[in-house]
């Protein structure tokens, strides 16, 4: 499952993380018509999207490695073990 958030390039300002890109990305071009006056086709160039896989059962971020000593997780997640492998636990 994928998970989006959207960034403002002026002030910094992100939407939270949610699984609709659309409502993400009107929510920024909400953000940027109300606080720096950009219409719809300034507004375009004026925010970051990104993207970030999440487990379908606890909402937490995969990552492929151990924070620790970056070994691959295969399918292993944050949820699971906190970032770190089970040799570094």
């Amino acid at each position: 499952m994928q998970r989006y958030q959207a960034v403002c390039r002026h002030c910094g300002q992100a939407t939270l993380w949610q699984g609709n890109r659309e409502i993400c990305r009107d929510e920024i071009l909400h953000h940027l018509h109300q606080d720096h006056g950009l219409d719809p086709e300034q507004a375009a160039a004026a925010y970051e999207l990104r993207e970030q896989r999440q487990c379908d059962y606890c909402l937490e971020a995969f990552i492929d490695s151990c924070t620790k000593c970056s070994r691959d997780f295969c399918a292993f997640h944050q949820g699971d073990i906190d970032g770190l492998c089970g040799g570094c636990i």
